[in-house]
């Protein structure tokens, strides 16, 4: 991003990070706006097929047919909220970093923080339940670079097949939620491990 302008062009680029993520376009808000209509492609794309498939793992048919209207519109309502959360959270990521820097004159680690703060903000689009939901997607990823840091820093050393190691826990865990104490697990994923292992 070159100047106070905000542009990535070649001459007198002064942001290295602007002009390593939208090297092609000349200001940061032309990158953000062209960058919304990519990202709600791609997350309806993802969106549409996960919730259909959802939709038919946790429904039986004779609820499918018998309002076949309303889940259709349950269905839009929320492959369109969870496309529109998908959407923000990317792109507010993105231009979030571009707007402080241009603003500070200069990259700064905080920056990072509170980019992250700005984009997480975006899981307020989705319905209360899917937010839990992603919380606990994102918590193995967490978890996953506390520990690469961890390493990096030497504050531990790294554990060969530890990704085996944790997923194998997880299960462990989910399982034995699963025999002991079913209730506590989500109604989504409790009608999968329904479908797939029965009703204890």
């Amino acid at each position: 991003m070159g100047g106070a302008g905000g542009t990535s062009s070649p001459e007198g680029r002064r942001m290295v990070m602007c002009g390593v993520i939208h090297p092609r376009e000349a200001t940061c808000e032309q990158y953000f706006v062209g960058e919304v209509g990519r990202e709600w492609g791609r997350a309806v794309a993802l969106y549409g097929p996960l919730n259909v498939v959802m939709t038919l793992l946790t429904r039986s048919p004779a609820r499918l047919l018998a309002a076949p209207l309303r889940t259709l519109r349950s269905l839009l309502l929320s492959t369109l909220r969870s496309s529109a959360f998908l959407t923000l959270y990317c792109t507010s990521g993105y231009y979030t970093q571009c707007a402080l820097r241009r603003l500070a004159g200069r990259d700064a680690r905080w920056m990072y923080y509170v980019n992250g703060l700005v984009a997480g903000a975006a899981v307020m689009v989705e319905s209360p339940g899917r937010r839990l939901e992603l919380g606990l997607y994102c918590l193995p990823r967490a978890v996953e670079s506390f520990w690469n840091c961890g390493v990096q820093w030497g504050w531990w050393r790294n554990v060969p097949g530890g990704e085996a190691i944790y997923f194998s826990i997880a299960t462990g865990v989910l399982m034995a939620l699963y025999q002991m104490d079913t209730e506590t697990i989500p109604p989504g994923y409790r009608k999968v491990l329904y479908r797939l292992f029965g009703v204890n």
